[in-house]
Protein backbone atom coordinates (compact mmCIF):
# COMPACT_ATOMS: atom_id res chain seq x y z
CA UNK A 1 0.00 0.00 0.00
CA UNK A 2 2.77 2.49 0.94
CA UNK A 3 4.42 1.54 -2.40
CA UNK A 4 1.25 2.32 -4.30
CA UNK A 5 0.94 5.59 -2.84
CA UNK A 6 4.81 6.11 -3.17
CA UNK A 7 3.88 5.30 -7.05
CA UNK A 8 0.92 7.86 -7.34
CA UNK A 9 2.58 10.62 -5.72
CA UNK A 10 5.21 10.27 -8.15
CA UNK A 11 3.36 10.14 -11.35
CA UNK A 12 1.26 13.08 -10.30
CA UNK A 13 3.65 15.34 -8.62
CA UNK A 14 6.40 15.77 -11.92
CA UNK A 15 3.72 17.18 -14.30
CA UNK A 16 3.32 19.70 -12.14
CA UNK A 17 6.37 20.85 -10.74
CA UNK A 18 7.04 23.85 -13.26
CA UNK A 19 6.66 22.04 -16.46
CA UNK A 20 8.44 25.06 -18.57
CA UNK A 21 11.75 24.41 -16.64
CA UNK A 22 11.94 20.51 -16.62
CA UNK A 23 11.10 20.55 -20.28
CA UNK A 24 13.58 23.48 -20.69
CA UNK A 25 16.56 21.06 -19.27
CA UNK A 26 15.86 18.61 -22.59
CA UNK A 27 17.33 21.76 -24.28
CA UNK A 28 20.16 22.29 -23.22
CA UNK A 29 22.42 22.69 -26.41
CA UNK A 30 19.11 24.51 -27.64
CA UNK A 31 20.03 22.70 -31.04
CA UNK A 32 17.27 23.83 -33.35
CA UNK A 33 17.66 21.03 -35.71
CA UNK A 34 17.52 18.31 -33.41
CA UNK A 35 14.10 20.06 -31.44
CA UNK A 36 12.36 20.60 -34.84
CA UNK A 37 13.96 20.92 -38.26
CA UNK A 38 11.48 22.14 -40.41
CA UNK A 39 11.07 25.40 -38.04
CA UNK A 40 13.58 28.50 -39.73
CA UNK A 41 14.44 30.25 -43.00
CA UNK A 42 14.99 28.83 -45.92
CA UNK A 43 16.72 30.69 -49.07
CA UNK A 44 16.81 29.53 -52.68
CA UNK A 45 14.70 30.61 -55.98
CA UNK A 46 11.29 31.24 -57.80
CA UNK A 47 11.89 29.38 -60.98
CA UNK A 48 8.48 30.47 -63.43
CA UNK A 49 8.62 29.45 -67.43
CA UNK A 50 10.51 32.18 -69.70
CA UNK A 51 12.19 33.61 -66.98
CA UNK A 52 15.62 34.06 -64.83
CA UNK A 53 15.07 32.33 -61.99
CA UNK A 54 14.46 35.27 -59.05
CA UNK A 55 15.91 34.87 -55.41
CA UNK A 56 13.48 33.83 -53.10
CA UNK A 57 13.33 32.85 -48.90
CA UNK A 58 11.09 31.65 -46.79
CA UNK A 59 10.14 31.46 -42.87
CA UNK A 60 8.38 28.43 -41.39
CA UNK A 61 6.59 28.76 -38.26
CA UNK A 62 5.71 26.49 -35.70
CA UNK A 63 2.28 26.73 -34.52
CA UNK A 64 1.60 23.24 -32.75
CA UNK A 65 -0.05 20.00 -33.38
CA UNK A 66 2.55 19.65 -35.97
CA UNK A 67 1.58 22.72 -38.10
CA UNK A 68 2.56 25.39 -39.31
CA UNK A 69 2.84 28.46 -40.84
CA UNK A 70 4.77 29.05 -44.01
CA UNK A 71 5.74 32.33 -45.61
CA UNK A 72 7.38 32.45 -48.73
CA UNK A 73 8.58 35.61 -50.48
CA UNK A 74 10.64 36.40 -53.78
CA UNK A 75 13.38 38.84 -53.05
CA UNK A 76 13.08 42.59 -54.41
CA UNK A 77 15.13 42.26 -57.85
CA UNK A 78 14.47 45.20 -60.71
CA UNK A 79 12.44 43.94 -63.74
CA UNK A 80 10.71 41.01 -61.88
CA UNK A 81 7.42 40.49 -63.38
CA UNK A 82 5.46 39.50 -60.43
CA UNK A 83 6.86 39.35 -56.85
CA UNK A 84 4.72 36.80 -55.34
CA UNK A 85 4.15 36.55 -52.08
CA UNK A 86 2.28 33.84 -50.59
CA UNK A 87 1.30 32.17 -46.83
CA UNK A 88 0.13 28.47 -46.76
CA UNK A 89 0.22 25.96 -44.48
CA UNK A 90 2.29 23.04 -43.59
CA UNK A 91 1.66 19.99 -41.76
CA UNK A 92 4.18 17.34 -40.20
CA UNK A 93 4.29 13.57 -41.59
CA UNK A 94 6.07 10.24 -41.02
CA UNK A 95 7.66 11.13 -44.54
CA UNK A 96 8.23 15.08 -44.07
CA UNK A 97 5.92 18.38 -44.00
CA UNK A 98 3.29 18.29 -46.57
CA UNK A 99 2.49 22.32 -47.95
CA UNK A 100 -1.37 23.18 -49.18
CA UNK A 101 -3.14 26.37 -49.35
CA UNK A 102 -4.47 29.29 -51.31
CA UNK A 103 -2.58 32.60 -51.52
CA UNK A 104 -2.56 35.63 -54.13
CA UNK A 105 -4.91 34.09 -55.94
CA UNK A 106 -3.61 30.75 -56.51
CA UNK A 107 -3.64 27.10 -55.20
CA UNK A 108 -0.32 25.60 -53.95
CA UNK A 109 0.98 22.59 -52.74
CA UNK A 110 4.91 21.35 -52.00
CA UNK A 111 6.60 19.26 -49.28
CA UNK A 112 9.67 19.99 -47.26
CA UNK A 113 12.14 16.84 -46.60
CA UNK A 114 15.47 16.52 -45.79
CA UNK A 115 16.08 20.32 -45.53
CA UNK A 116 14.62 21.08 -49.08
CA UNK A 117 11.52 22.89 -49.73
CA UNK A 118 9.56 22.77 -52.63
CA UNK A 119 6.31 25.26 -53.15
CA UNK A 120 4.47 25.51 -56.87
CA UNK A 121 1.50 26.32 -58.09
CA UNK A 122 -1.59 23.79 -59.13
CA UNK A 123 -1.19 24.25 -62.42
CA UNK A 124 0.27 23.79 -65.87
CA UNK A 125 0.93 27.38 -66.10
CA UNK A 126 2.53 27.82 -62.35
CA UNK A 127 5.89 29.06 -61.39
CA UNK A 128 7.33 26.89 -58.54
CA UNK A 129 9.65 27.61 -55.28
CA UNK A 130 12.91 25.94 -55.19
CA UNK A 131 14.65 26.50 -51.16
CA UNK A 132 16.67 25.12 -49.09
CA UNK A 133 16.51 25.68 -44.77
CA UNK A 134 19.49 28.09 -43.74
CA UNK A 135 20.41 28.65 -40.19
CA UNK A 136 20.94 32.52 -39.23
CA UNK A 137 23.10 33.95 -36.64
CA UNK A 138 23.21 37.23 -35.10
CA UNK A 139 26.42 39.31 -36.20
CA UNK A 140 27.11 40.36 -33.05
CA UNK A 141 26.54 36.98 -31.02
CA UNK A 142 29.44 35.88 -28.82
CA UNK A 143 30.64 39.69 -28.93
CA UNK A 144 33.53 39.61 -26.24
CA UNK A 145 33.37 43.33 -23.91
CA UNK A 146 36.02 45.92 -24.95
CA UNK A 147 38.42 46.66 -21.98
CA UNK A 148 36.86 48.60 -18.70
CA UNK A 149 33.72 47.30 -19.41
CA UNK A 150 31.75 45.50 -16.53
CA UNK A 151 30.92 41.94 -17.40
CA UNK A 152 27.17 41.32 -15.49
CA UNK A 153 27.19 37.29 -17.12
CA UNK A 154 30.52 36.11 -18.00
CA UNK A 155 30.13 33.66 -20.99
CA UNK A 156 32.22 31.17 -21.62
CA UNK A 157 31.07 27.78 -23.74
CA UNK A 158 30.72 25.14 -21.83
CA UNK A 159 31.15 26.58 -18.54
CA UNK A 160 28.17 27.98 -16.38
CA UNK A 161 28.59 31.66 -15.77
CA UNK A 162 28.89 33.32 -13.00
CA UNK A 163 26.23 34.65 -11.17
CA UNK A 164 27.22 37.03 -8.68
CA UNK A 165 26.10 40.53 -9.92
CA UNK A 166 22.71 39.51 -9.71
CA UNK A 167 20.16 39.55 -7.03
CA UNK A 168 18.15 36.32 -7.63
CA UNK A 169 19.47 33.07 -6.66
CA UNK A 170 16.89 30.74 -8.03
CA UNK A 171 17.88 31.78 -12.02
CA UNK A 172 19.49 28.61 -12.93
CA UNK A 173 23.18 28.52 -13.74
CA UNK A 174 23.90 25.92 -17.00
CA UNK A 175 26.72 24.63 -18.53
CA UNK A 176 26.09 26.08 -21.60
CA UNK A 177 27.50 29.46 -20.30
CA UNK A 178 23.77 30.61 -20.28
CA UNK A 179 21.59 32.11 -17.46
CA UNK A 180 17.50 30.81 -17.15
CA UNK A 181 14.75 32.24 -15.80
CA UNK A 182 13.79 31.48 -12.24
CA UNK A 183 11.65 32.55 -9.98
CA UNK A 184 11.18 35.82 -10.19
CA UNK A 185 12.50 39.07 -12.01
CA UNK A 186 16.83 39.47 -11.33
CA UNK A 187 17.81 42.34 -10.93
CA UNK A 188 21.60 43.54 -11.28
CA UNK A 189 23.52 44.48 -8.08
CA UNK A 190 25.19 47.94 -9.34
CA UNK A 191 22.93 50.78 -10.69
CA UNK A 192 24.01 52.54 -14.26
CA UNK A 193 23.13 55.68 -15.51
CA UNK A 194 24.57 56.35 -19.72
CA UNK A 195 25.37 52.84 -21.20
CA UNK A 196 25.95 50.51 -23.72
CA UNK A 197 24.57 47.28 -23.50
CA UNK A 198 25.52 44.03 -25.23
CA UNK A 199 22.77 41.08 -23.89
CA UNK A 200 22.23 37.80 -25.55
CA UNK A 201 18.72 35.92 -25.46
CA UNK A 202 17.72 32.46 -26.52
CA UNK A 203 13.86 31.87 -26.68
CA UNK A 204 12.14 28.65 -25.59
CA UNK A 205 10.48 26.21 -28.39
CA UNK A 206 6.56 26.73 -27.27
CA UNK A 207 4.75 26.32 -30.52
CA UNK A 208 1.20 26.36 -28.90
CA UNK A 209 1.82 29.33 -27.48
CA UNK A 210 0.31 32.85 -28.97
CA UNK A 211 0.72 36.31 -28.62
CA UNK A 212 2.71 37.44 -24.82
CA UNK A 213 2.63 33.62 -23.65
CA UNK A 214 5.52 32.49 -26.17
CA UNK A 215 8.69 32.91 -24.89
CA UNK A 216 8.11 36.31 -23.03
CA UNK A 217 10.80 38.33 -21.09
CA UNK A 218 12.01 41.41 -21.16
CA UNK A 219 15.16 43.51 -20.22
CA UNK A 220 14.19 46.60 -18.14
CA UNK A 221 16.13 49.55 -18.30
CA UNK A 222 16.96 51.12 -14.62
CA UNK A 223 13.91 49.16 -13.69
CA UNK A 224 11.58 51.41 -15.87
CA UNK A 225 11.78 50.92 -19.94
CA UNK A 226 11.15 47.78 -21.29
CA UNK A 227 12.93 46.45 -24.56
CA UNK A 228 10.36 43.29 -25.26
CA UNK A 229 11.91 39.72 -25.16
CA UNK A 230 9.52 37.35 -26.92
CA UNK A 231 9.53 34.52 -29.52
CA UNK A 232 7.80 37.26 -32.20
CA UNK A 233 9.67 35.27 -35.44
CA UNK A 234 7.48 35.71 -38.46
CA UNK A 235 5.05 37.75 -37.28
CA UNK A 236 4.35 41.74 -37.89
CA UNK A 237 6.14 44.27 -35.92
CA UNK A 238 3.43 45.60 -32.64
CA UNK A 239 3.98 47.76 -29.99
CA UNK A 240 4.50 44.44 -27.79
CA UNK A 241 6.73 41.98 -29.97
CA UNK A 242 10.06 41.84 -29.40
CA UNK A 243 12.81 44.74 -30.10
CA UNK A 244 9.83 46.53 -29.34
CA UNK A 245 10.28 49.83 -26.46
CA UNK A 246 6.99 47.98 -24.73
CA UNK A 247 4.31 49.95 -25.99
CA UNK A 248 6.09 53.21 -26.63
CA UNK A 249 7.89 52.09 -29.97
CA UNK A 250 7.24 49.87 -32.77
CA UNK A 251 9.97 47.79 -34.46
CA UNK A 252 10.42 49.37 -38.54
CA UNK A 253 11.37 45.58 -39.41
CA UNK A 254 10.70 42.20 -38.15
CA UNK A 255 13.98 41.36 -37.12
CA UNK A 256 13.63 38.10 -35.03
CA UNK A 257 15.46 34.82 -35.38
CA UNK A 258 13.34 31.51 -34.85
CA UNK A 259 13.08 30.37 -31.26
CA UNK A 260 16.39 28.16 -30.05
CA UNK A 261 18.60 30.68 -31.69
CA UNK A 262 20.71 33.23 -29.89
CA UNK A 263 19.63 36.37 -30.49
CA UNK A 264 21.38 39.97 -29.87
CA UNK A 265 20.26 42.87 -27.88
CA UNK A 266 22.94 46.19 -28.68
CA UNK A 267 21.42 49.40 -27.07
CA UNK A 268 22.80 52.63 -26.02
CA UNK A 269 20.77 54.53 -22.70
CA UNK A 270 21.27 57.79 -22.16
CA UNK A 271 19.39 58.49 -18.98
CA UNK A 272 17.40 61.39 -17.71
CA UNK A 273 18.60 64.59 -17.01
CA UNK A 274 17.82 66.64 -14.28
CA UNK A 275 18.69 70.40 -12.95
CA UNK A 276 20.89 71.59 -10.18
CA UNK A 277 17.96 71.70 -8.17
CA UNK A 278 17.02 67.73 -8.85
CA UNK A 279 13.88 68.55 -11.30
CA UNK A 280 13.62 66.36 -14.39
CA UNK A 281 14.58 68.40 -17.31
CA UNK A 282 15.45 65.76 -20.29
CA UNK A 283 13.37 62.53 -20.89
CA UNK A 284 15.83 59.54 -21.44
CA UNK A 285 16.32 58.72 -25.20
CA UNK A 286 17.45 55.06 -26.14
CA UNK A 287 19.03 53.33 -29.53
CA UNK A 288 17.92 49.73 -30.00
CA UNK A 289 19.44 47.18 -32.63
CA UNK A 290 18.16 43.37 -32.42
CA UNK A 291 20.26 40.91 -34.53
CA UNK A 292 22.76 43.32 -35.84
CA UNK A 293 19.54 45.46 -37.17
CA UNK A 294 18.67 49.14 -35.87
CA UNK A 295 15.25 48.95 -34.82
CA UNK A 296 15.18 52.45 -33.22
CA UNK A 297 17.62 55.41 -32.79
CA UNK A 298 17.70 57.95 -30.23
CA UNK A 299 13.96 57.37 -29.26
CA UNK A 300 12.54 59.44 -26.58
CA UNK A 301 11.23 57.68 -23.51
CA UNK A 302 8.53 59.55 -22.36
CA UNK A 303 7.24 56.92 -19.73
CA UNK A 304 7.74 53.82 -17.88
CA UNK A 305 6.58 50.10 -18.92
CA UNK A 306 3.77 48.77 -17.13
CA UNK A 307 4.80 46.88 -14.30
CA UNK A 308 8.45 48.63 -14.32
CA UNK A 309 8.76 51.07 -11.24
CA UNK A 310 7.22 55.02 -11.39
CA UNK A 311 9.13 58.41 -11.89
CA UNK A 312 12.63 59.06 -13.12
CA UNK A 313 16.37 58.73 -11.66
CA UNK A 314 19.49 59.19 -12.70
CA UNK A 315 20.58 55.73 -11.96
CA UNK A 316 18.82 52.25 -11.55
CA UNK A 317 19.69 48.93 -12.00
CA UNK A 318 19.00 46.25 -14.72
CA UNK A 319 15.86 43.92 -14.60
CA UNK A 320 15.53 40.88 -15.98
CA UNK A 321 11.90 39.58 -15.62
CA UNK A 322 10.36 36.62 -15.07
CA UNK A 323 7.17 35.96 -17.26
CA UNK A 324 7.35 32.22 -17.06
CA UNK A 325 8.88 31.24 -19.17
CA UNK A 326 12.48 29.70 -19.31
CA UNK A 327 14.30 32.19 -21.30
CA UNK A 328 18.18 32.29 -21.28
CA UNK A 329 20.68 34.68 -21.40
CA UNK A 330 24.21 34.44 -21.67
CA UNK A 331 27.18 37.27 -22.49
CA UNK A 332 26.11 40.17 -20.89
CA UNK A 333 27.83 43.43 -20.46
CA UNK A 334 27.91 47.06 -20.12
CA UNK A 335 29.94 50.15 -20.85
CA UNK A 336 29.36 53.07 -18.62
CA UNK A 337 29.17 55.93 -20.72
CA UNK A 338 28.79 60.35 -20.68
CA UNK A 339 26.85 61.24 -23.32
CA UNK A 340 26.61 64.79 -23.71
CA UNK A 341 23.60 65.48 -26.29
Amino acid sequence: MLRGCRFLFILFAVPFLLPNQLAAESLDQFDPLKVDPYMGDYEGEYLAVGRDPVPADAKVIAEGSDTYRVMISTKAVHDVFWSPRIEITGRRTKEGMQLEGDSSGLTWEGQIKDGSMVARVRSRYGGTFALHHVLRESPTAGLKPPKGAIVLLPFEKGAAPDMSEWDNSTWKSHSDGSMQVGEGDNHTKREFGDVRLHLEFCIPYEPEGRGQDRGNSGVYFQDRYEPQVLDSYGLIPRAGDCGAIYEIAVPPVNACLPPLSWQTYDIVFRAPRFTDKGDQSEFPWITVELNGVKLHERQWITHSTVGGKEGFVAKGPFRLQDHGHPVRYRNIWVQELNIQQ
